[in-house]
């Protein structure tokens, strides 16, 4: 099932616009699969303020071809991941990227390192977000995972103070060294134990990042960052502009609804959503994800604010305020209120 997007980037002003007419200039980037993951199509958008998004041709036997010209290949699909890096790797063009995207082992390490007084944290998980370039690790901000009965996100500041720890920084890059990522985007997930003035324990996993992971989302909101881009330019080998452009806060949460039911867009409140809302997905999770025709089950919604606790405000006021209708499950799409929802 696509996603349905409720509260398409409204709040804080409308998206950039994409430059897809402009064709001549651009170089051409070939996008293998759906765009379904391209939760409001942010990451198409980000893109084609700067390449030119094509589908590959395919011969008569169902080979895809790559035209002459072409830049790069990239996917916003973690099952067509393989098959793209393929076509890459066959035709020569930067494979690195997607090599780190279909990472999955773990590379894990146990370090320690002395407080240096940047934090008074006890314990943390935290996801450091990199990029990757000639082997070195550039961390671009940090997430921090928050689970609950009924939803799961990630809430990003850009001035964590985890983001300016060098010996963070420095695990983070030897981790990276540990698992041979030379180019990407990755997420680091790091446990952090007795934090103080003892020396702490830090355990790290590595794994490869899609420029349209809702982690990248919130991240680009946070710090002006625009991860997408950034995923276009290595896949393409260019350099990619990794300045941050603002100091702020983002959220991105998950909210699960009941299983037996499905909320649809013409219950949404839009009018009564709290401050900071940035915008609002119906989605698929789980196996009905990948099933045609399957009803929405989560809320993806994204906020932004000052601060992280200005975003949690918003998430957490999001499910009283919403009130989509519910129903119970259809066996088929209802294609009329799809073209409601994207009106």
């Amino acid at each position: 099932m696509a996603p349905q997007t409720l509260v398409p980037d409204a709040s804080h002003g409308a998206p950039p616009q994409p430059v897809g007419h402009q064709e001549e200039g651009r170089p051409v980037l070939l996008l293998m699969g759906d765009e379904t993951r391209d939760h409001g199509g942010w990451a198409r958008l980000a893109i084609e303020r700067r390449y030119r998004l094509l589908s590959p041709p395919t011969r008569s036997g169902g080979q895809d071809v790559v035209p002459s010209g072409v830049r790069g290949v990239v996917t916003f699909c973690e099952d067509t991941v393989g098959r793209a890096l393929s076509l890459a790797e066959s035709a020569g063009l930067p494979a690195a990227p997607l090599r780190t995207a279909a990472h999955r082992r773990d590379a894990e390490s146990q370090r320690a390192f002395p407080s240096d007084g940047s934090t008074s944290e006890t314990a943390l998980t935290a996801l450091v977000v990199s990029t990757v370039l000639d082997g070195r690790a550039a961390p671009l901000f940090v997430a921090r995972p928050e689970w609950e009965a009924r939803h799961s996100g990630y809430v990003v500041e850009g001035a964590d103070p985890l983001l300016r720890h060098g010996s963070v920084t420095e695990a983070v890059r030897a981790a990276h060294r540990d698992a041979g990522i030379y180019c990407g985007l990755t997420v680091t997930e790091i446990h952090v134990a007795g934090w103080g003035d003892d020396l702490r324990t830090v355990s790290l996993r590595v794994d490869g990042l899609l420029g349209t992971d809702p982690l990248l989302r919130a991240g680009s909101l946070a710090t002006g960052i625009d991860c997408a881009l950034i995923w276009a330019d290595l896949a393409a080998g260019a350099e990619p502009d990794l300045v941050p452009r603002r100091n702020s806060a983002a959220a991105v949460r998950l909210i699960h609804l009941e299983p037996e039911l499905v909320a649809t867009a013409a219950g949404l409140d839009i009018d009564a959503l709290p401050g900071g809302i940035w915008e609002v997905h119906l989605v698929a999770t789980g196996n009905a994800a990948s099933e045609p025709g399957s009803a929405a089950q989560a809320l993806l919604a994204v906020a932004v604010g000052e601060s992280a606790a200005a975003c949690r405000r918003a998430l957490d006021l999001l499910p009283s305020v919403s009130q989509p209708r519910h129903h119970p499950r259809p066996t088929y799409t209802d294609e009329r209120n799809q073209r409601r929802t994207h009106a």
